[in-house]
């Protein structure tokens, strides 16, 4: 039997899993992996791809779990090997502009069909750069200072690629309406 999802919140289960208890790793795993899943998805656009940068992803997280410092939480860190995985999966398809029509966005029941559509379209014509911050404020809820730890960059650099980020996404939501 599986730990309850409150066992992630005592740091226990870290221990654990650095020392390769397979309780943990697959609790590690399963509370996460959905997460991850959707965060590659939105940046990759094509469910192979989303899917391929997952399984990368926690291979990468398992194998170094030991060196986690702790200096973030776990899932901020974890995002930050599923976006540099993403990056990897978009420079080796050389097609960072198109999304395909499986790019589902989550949070989107209450819009439109079209609204959904223009907001798929905008957010896949944006630069790799700016998805990635409007799909980690936006979509995944993440602070200004957790998105910093995810990409490796100062609080003021999180703040003005957002605003980029926003200018350019209004930019091609409103041609897409």
């Amino acid at each position: 039997m599986l730990p309850s999802r409150d066992t992630l919140d005592d740091p226990g289960w870290l221990a654990a899993a650095r020392t390769g208890e397979a309780w943990a790793l697959e609790q590690f795993f399963h509370s996460y992996q959905s997460q991850v899943y959707a965060l590659c998805h939105r940046l990759v656009g094509r469910c192979e791809d989303a899917e391929d940068a997952t399984q990368t992803t926690f291979v990468r997280a398992f194998r170094d779990l030991s060196r986690f410092r702790g200096d973030s939480s776990v899932k901020t860190w974890l995002y930050r090997i599923a976006v540099n995985e993403a990056y990897t999966v978009l420079r080796k398809r050389r097609d960072t502009s198109e999304l395909t029509e499986d790019a589902a966005i989550a949070g989107d029941a209450g819009r439109s069909v079209a609204e959904r559509l223009a907001v798929r379209q905008a957010l896949a014509r944006t630069t790799a750069d700016h998805r990635v911050v409007l799909v980690l404020r936006f979509w995944e809820d993440l602070s200004y200072e957790e998105i910093a730890t995810v990409l490796g960059v100062s609080l003021p650099a999180v703040k003005m690629r957002l605003k980029r980020a926003r200018d350019e996404f209004r930019k091609y939501y409103e041609v897409d309406l």
